[in-house]
């Protein structure tokens, strides 16, 4: 018979990881945060559409991968705060976060903060690399 197992080994806090990337054009470093899963299906349902086929009438869901991706990105944005007022009207992007985020970037810097994202989200690896080092 198995030993007796405590379900409070299975209660956790979650703990946040955190991560700073500094971008030469701004003096403070952007800090980004690890999303739990809820976040990223609420974001992932946000970036779909449905639409009627019009040759079998039925609905059809299909996800934006970019959005979804851009989305999440804005989420996992702590600082600087993309929905301040006075960072908004700036980049004249009021009520747009993800807008002031695209306005105030280059794509250089855009993809630097979205590799980073992606790092501490645990989506920096593909099938492959798992592959090759459960081979190893």
């Amino acid at each position: 018979m198995a030993d007796q197992v405590s379900i409070q080994d299975f209660i956790q806090k979650n703990e946040e990881e955190t991560a700073e990337v500094k971008l030469d054009r701004f003096p403070t470093p952007f800090v980004l945060r690890e999303l739990s899963i809820s976040e990223g299906e609420r974001l992932r349902k946000q970036a779909t559409k449905k639409q009627r086929n019009p040759k079998n009438g039925q609905v059809e869901s299909t996800v934006d991968q970019s959005l979804a991706g851009e989305l999440m990105l804005v989420a996992g944005i702590v600082q600087p705060d993309l929905d301040n007022k006075e960072l908004q009207t700036a980049y004249g992007t009021l009520g747009d976060s993800l807008g002031t985020l695209k306005a105030m970037l280059k794509m250089s810097e855009f993809a630097t903060l979205a590799k980073k994202f992606n790092a501490i989200n645990g989506f920096d690896t593909s099938v492959d690399d798992d592959v090759e080092a459960v081979k190893n």
